[in-house]
Order: C-alpha cells, then sequence, then structure tokens
C-alpha cells in the first residue's frame, strides 16, 4: 500500500509538472509580442477612367512604424501596425488638368493648358497608416516561424506632393483627401535569435479602395465637353525588414 502511494505521488508529481510546463509555453505563447520595422517597396498608380489617364512609371516607396501581435491561439493572432508610409507614382491625363493650385494658391505649370495636349505628372503622398488583419503562422520549423496576413489598412495623409514636366515640386496637401483605406494580403518569416527576439523578414501587396485626390480634369471622346474626377488610387509592393522582441 505504501509502495502504491509513493508511485501514485511521482506520477501526480510528474504530471503536475508537466501541465506546468504546458501551461507556461501557452502563456509565453499568448504573450503580446511587439516590435520594430522599416520597409521599401514600388508603388504606382491606377484608375477606374483608362480611356482619360494612364499609368506611366512607379515609384520607390518607403516606410516605418512599430507592429504588435495579440495571440489568441497557438497559430493565429491579431495583427495591429501604426506607422508611416508614402506611395505614388507617375500618370498621364489626357486632356492635361484643370487649374491646379499648390497649397500657397500658386497656379501649376500645364494644369491650365488649354490645347488639351497630354501631360504627365509624379505624385508622392505621405500617410500615418494603422494596419489592422488576421496572421496565421505555422509552428517553429529549425527557428524560423512562416506567416500569413490579411487585413484593411486606414490611412491619414500628412502631405501630398505633385511634380509635372518642369521638373518643379508642388505641395497641393489641400487637393487631396484626408482619409484613404486600403486592403493588404503579406506573408514572410520570423527568425528566432534568442527568447522572444525575433527577425522580421516581410513581403506585401497594398490596394487603396478610394480616389485620392481632388484634381479634374478634362472628358469626351473626341474633344474635352465636360469637367470630371478621374479615380486614382495607390498600388503598392513593400519588403518589410524588423525586430520583434
Amino acid at each position: 500500500m505504501r509502495k502504491i502511494f509513493i508511485i501514485c505521488a511521482v506520477v501526480l508529481i510528474s504530471a503536475t509538472s508537466v501541465f506546468a510546463q504546458e501551461a507556461t509555453k501557452t502563456q509565453t505563447k499568448n504573450k503580446i509580442a511587439g516590435g520594430l520595422y522599416l520597409k521599401g517597396g514600388i508603388s504606382w498608380l491606377m484608375s477606374d477612367s483608362k480611356s482619360f489617364l494612364s499609368n506611366n512609371k512607379a515609384k520607390l516607396t518607403y516606410g516605418f512604424g512599430a507592429t504588435m501581435d495579440w495571440n489568441f491561439s497557438q497559430n493565429f493572432s491579431l495583427n495591429i501596425t501604426a506607422g508611416l508610409c508614402n506611395l505614388g507614382g507617375t500618370t498621364e491625363f489626357k486632356y492635361g488638368l484643370i487649374d491646379l493650385k499648390d497649397i500657397d494658391g500658386k497656379l501649376i505649370p500645364t494644369s491650365n493648358d488649354t490645347s488639351f495636349a497630354p501631360h504627365s505628372y509624379k505624385y508622392s503622398t505621405t500617410y500615418i497608416e494603422f494596419p489592422i488583419g488576421i496572421k496565421g503562422c505555422t509552428n517553429e520549423i529549425g527557428y524560423f516561424t512562416y506567416f500569413l496576413k490579411l487585413g484593411v489598412d486606414p490611412m491619414v495623409r500628412i502631405k501630398s506632393k505633385i511634380t509635372p514636366e518642369t521638373k518643379e515640386v508642388y505641395i497641393i496637401s489641400k487637393s487631396t483627401n484626408l482619409f484613404n483605406i486600403g486592403w493588404f494580403v503579406g506573408g514572410g518569416a520570423e527568425w528566432t535569435l534568442a527568447g522572444n527576439t525575433k527577425l522580421l523578414f516581410e513581403i506585401g501587396y497594398l490596394g487603396t479602395f478610394f480616389d485620392f485626390d481632388k484634381i479634374e480634369s478634362w472628358k469626351g471622346e473626341d474633344k474635352p465637353e465636360e469637367k470630371f474626377n478621374p479615380a486614382i488610387k495607390f498600388n503598392d509592393i513593400s519588403l518589410k525588414v524588423g525586430v520583434i522582441f
């Protein structure tokens, strides 16, 4: 009887130890993890009014910020980010722009060209962004954890600039919308260095839903007939590198 009691006690202690270790692992996984990142990539412009404007060139982009994962299960988390990003590109308007002025009220060259000739403009807009999405990841495989992300990206415009063919840069923040929102999809890996410290590598795509500006052009197939605001949206592919703590 005494031996049975001792065996049961040993089994009970061993089981308690195992459950305690598993609980510790779960608790560690459930912690909120966060870090900092830098990103760079290319962006370009797209429009539903392709008869009147076309994408000419992409633009190199940059960004930085802080990211946080709230792990609500072993393999899924809510990813929340706050950062700064720069988007842009070059587009050609078939009939030019109409009386576009900069932030100081100065008329931008070629924006009042009555010949209705095509003109190219380079845009550069800086946003504060707040992406939020669902992140699914694998278990750690040889120090690496692989993941996929999908979500939405609300953005607040800080500054918007335009560069016409004269190569002079003009600030046109008042002619662009303050808010925008996009959707994103991405994937990558986290490389465990020591403890909870990891290196982050992520590639992602971002597309915006709404027209970012209030700029008007001429509309008409044979000849310009009326003013309209062509919808211009951003697309961006970027590589993100960071450190998770």
